[in-house]
């Protein structure tokens, strides 16, 4: 019995991975990656030589994270997340590391994000009450709302996962295109593991000197 239903487990595998090789689910993963790579190296780039000939980009990470009250960050960070994504992760993920044990705070990013997710999804709800808006929406977020059509949770988890992906808007495309919302609560945990990850490559390249000293 086991091993039908590992057999079971391995075929549908096998027929979910081949499908999304037709719909160029992988193809459209690995341009992304690339994408997304050739953004970093264009920023950090120019940082690491602005940190080692111009100026000392930690003290400027130790005023920016410094400033401001935990409880304030946290707020701003949750409404932005609701919000479409207003501010980028990337700065609330660098102020996480003023910590001694950033993996908390990072894990509360990420917990705060995948709610505001769940918000996001509703306020799409509450889009599709009126009939104007409905409309306007759906032409503005056509291309999510077909790659979800076309890629279901994948695409979820994916916009969850990369960063520099609009994630709020995905939710919301998610939302108008009626995709069920406890499919959308258990693919969208991606985007907890989504800030651990970033974290963890942060936590090793802010600190410039203690690389390239």
């Amino acid at each position: 019995m086991n091993d039908k239903v590992q057999r079971s487990f391995w075929n549908r595998l096998k027929i979910r991975h081949d499908r999304n090789i037709k719909k160029g689910l992988y193809g459209y993963m690995w341009k992304t990656s690339l994408k997304i790579i050739l953004i970093y190296l264009a920023i950090m780039i120019p940082a690491l030589l602005i940190s080692n000939y111009l100026l000392d980009l930690n003290a400027v990470f130790d005023f920016i994270t410094t400033r401001f009250k935990d409880w304030v960050v946290l707020t701003v960070f949750f409404i932005s997340e609701v919000f479409l994504g207003m501010i980028p992760p990337d700065f609330f993920v660098i102020w996480s590391t003023k910590f001694n044990s950033p993996l908390l705070f990072l894990s509360i990013l990420g917990v705060l994000s995948y709610a505001g997710g769940a918000i996001s999804y509703y306020l799409g709800v509450l889009l599709l009450k009126g009939k104007r808006i409905k409309a306007w929406s759906e032409r503005v977020l056509s291309k999510y709302i077909g790659m979800v059509r076309k890629w279901g949770g994948a695409f979820i988890v994916i916009s969850a996962l990369f960063p520099f992906s609009p994630f709020s808007i995905v939710v919301i495309a998610v939302s108008l295109f009626k995709y069920p919302f406890k499919l959308y609560l258990l693919y969208g945990v991606a985007r907890i593991a989504r800030f651990l990850i970033q974290g963890y490559f942060y936590i090793g390249v802010i600190d410039v000197e203690s690389i390239f000293g």
